[in-house]
């Protein structure tokens, strides 16, 4: 199964080779271009495999870029002052020699944004601290979206994602009720799932969050994010209310990925800006279009979207989340950590 990373050629960056091979904290650079590239995977295609770490030698040779091995070296977190970002750096095998050693444009030949969020272009970024340096990352290749059958909340009602159309209401926790602009589907079925099990879903039992949500059973992608609101989000991220990916909260109980499900059809709601909505009552997030999220819905689905929404083909775009996404995993985990320790639900009142 192909995988598609938004970022940047180094090429199209003032990023040196040897910022690449050694990610020395405190250097900058700038990227002027952005673009993706499809990997595509004869063994795992749920993982991008690396280089154990820092042997420049690919752990998977089947994982290719234009018939030659690409393999992730290391994640490092940058700034641009205000802001962090996750970016992974991309070794090429472009001689197909074998290895990424002695050829300057091999280190770091893709500049993958990791996490969905990405800068303006030619925003000055600087080199922080490693985040990861090991031999593979995860991939979810679907953005986050809702599996049908779940009810969603709307002026009259619950109403079962796979039924919105555009310009339907729906009840929103910024901005009242919200017109639909757009609603895409996939399904998946026991092939797909049993060849990409990291695609299968995350449900979230009912009452598993707090304050008895969500009402029943909900079941999301893997990387669909719901809001955690708790004096433990204030304290580490100073505002109560995060946006969490489902999948990072299996260790909490009543969340789980389910193994049991012989299909499953996910459906993207998109508004007009990125929006918590109310899913079996619970806080959750609508599609987010940041390029990462558009990468993965496919050629027909970003042609619809951009149609609708031309200013994200403009370079400078970027859209604002709804609520704030931690970016290292450490404080996630740590996040939830906390509230297991303490007996704490993620969803408190008010």
């Amino acid at each position: 199964m192909p995988t598609t990373i938004f970022g940047a050629f180094r090429t199209d960056s003032t990023m040196t080779d040897a910022m690449a091979s050694f990610a020395t904290a405190g250097s900058s650079f700038q990227i002027s271009a952005y673009s993706q590239i499809t990997i595509s995977d004869g063994a795992d295609a749920t993982v991008i495999e690396g280089d154990s770490i820092a042997n420049e030698n690919p752990n998977d040779p089947t994982q290719t870029y234009l018939g030659n091995a690409i393999y992730w070296d290391y994640t490092i977190q940058v700034n641009d002052g205000v802001n962090t970002y996750n970016i992974g750096i991309f070794d090429y095998d472009i001689n197909g020699n074998g290895n990424s050693v002695g050829t300057d444009a091999e280190d770091g030949f893709f500049i993958g944004f990791v996490d969905g969020q990405v800068p303006p272009l030619n925003t000055t970024l600087t080199f922080g601290p490693v985040q990861d340096n090991g031999p593979e990352i995860d991939v979810d290749t679907v953005v986050p979206c809702f599996a049908a059958g779940t009810r969603i909340a709307t002026p009259s009602g619950s109403c079962l994602v796979e039924d919105l159309r555009p310009g339907d209401l729906v009840e929103t926790a910024d901005h009242g009720m919200q017109p639909v602009r757009w609603v895409g589907q996939r399904t998946l079925d026991a092939d797909a799932l049993k060849a990409a099990p990291k695609l299968r879903p995350v449900r979230i039992s009912a009452g598993a969050l707090g304050l008895g949500l969500p009402r029943h059973d909900l079941v999301v992608s893997r990387q669909h994010r719901m809001l955690i609101r708790s004096p433990i989000a204030k304290r580490m991220f100073d505002t109560s209310e995060i946006l969490v990916p489902a999948i990072k909260l299996v260790e909490m109980p009543g969340v789980f990925v389910d193994e049991t499900t012989a299909e499953v059809k996910y459906v993207h709601v998109l508004f007009d800006a990125h929006e918590i909505i109310f899913a079996e009552d619970a806080p959750s997030e609508s599609l987010f279009t940041g390029p990462q999220a558009l990468a993965s819905l496919g050629d027909a689905a970003v042609e619809e979207i951009t149609a609708l929404f031309p200013e994200l083909l403009c370079p400078d775009h970027s859209p604002s989340l709804a609520r704030h996404v931690p970016v290292r995993a450490k404080q996630t985990k740590r996040l939830l950590e906390r509230h297991i320790q303490n007996d704490k639900p993620l969803l408190g009142s008010r």
